[in-house]
């Protein structure tokens, strides 16, 4: 049997950590998502349009992982740029893994789907897409700092589109 710092615990540097990874239905996110649970962490893949985009990340590390104990991945559709709904998502986070979140990756964003003619862009779009990438990412940004600070610490990530 490996000590806790022996090779086994090397492997898993991330062993048991608790990570939201947002926009991790698809993209960046997701290879995010299933990189952190190779290196031990328990995710939740937060999505917001396809929930079964999101699940089918969730039961590919769940199996993935079936060497690891409990569960390592649930799928949490939540809107970050709605305050109340970033809490949730933080809430479901520590209380379906039962600790602190440690790492918060911040990948949702939508884009233009005119880009790369701003000339074309209604007023209506870039209230979503500033709604989406600037409040959300600083809704996201915001819960984790307080979580984290409570916690003890842990990584605040960020990923601009």
């Amino acid at each position: 049997m490996a000590s806790e710092s022996g090779p086994a615990m090397a492997s898993l540097p991330l062993q048991d950590r608790v990570v939201i990874v947002t926009g991790a239905s698809r993209g960046i996110g997701r290879a995010i998502a299933f990189h952190l649970a190779a290196l031990g962490a328990r995710i939740v893949v937060n999505y917001v349009s396809s929930s079964a985009k999101a699940d089918r990340v969730a039961a590919e590390i769940n199996s993935s992982s079936a060497t690891m104990s409990g569960l390592r991945a649930i799928a949490w559709r939540a809107d970050v740029s709605d305050p109340e709904q970033v809490k949730s998502l933080f809430d479901t986070a520590e209380q379906t893994f039962g600790a602190q979140v440690h790492i918060m990756v911040n990948c949702a964003g939508i884009s233009d789907p005119t880009y790369p003619y701003i000339a074309d862009t209604k007023l209506e779009i870039f209230d979503q897409i500033f709604s989406v990438n600037t409040r959300g990412s600083f809704l996201c940004c915001r819960e984790a700092a307080n979580r984290v600070k409570r916690g003890g610490g842990g990584r605040i990530i960020l990923i601009e589109h």
